[in-house]
């Protein structure tokens, strides 16, 4: 019988323009405690928060080489939670990726 994962409810906001794109995302996952009664534990609900901002702008290609660049930065679990992978055999000794944050480049040539 295959693992059953939990039921997941979640919604973001997003706003773009010419230049601008931003978005919050929020997941909710409830805990899981439909389980084979051998050999599984329940796992815990969490919470997933990831927001974005980016910027895009043309350049002169004169000067750089560049016609279009976008930067931005991108937050995943922003809530630092403990997420485990219901799904997963390895779930009780591997938590997936704390709060991670990244900067973004990117050129068009």
């Amino acid at each position: 019988m295959p693992r059953i994962p939990p039921v997941r409810v979640g919604g973001g906001l997003f706003w773009r323009d010419d230049n601008w794109f931003a978005r919050i995302n929020l997941l909710h996952a409830f805990a899981q405690n439909d389980i084979a009664v051998i050999g599984e534990m329940p796992t815990a609900g969490y919470n997933l928060l990831r927001a974005e901002v980016s910027y895009r702008s043309k350049l002169d290609p004169s000067w750089f080489g560049a016609r279009e660049m976008l930067v931005g930065l991108v937050g995943t679990n922003l809530l630092n939670e403990n997420i485990r992978n219901s799904v997963s055999y390895t779930k009780d000794e591997v938590l997936l990726p704390g709060i991670g944050v990244r900067a973004f480049a990117n050129f068009k040539f």
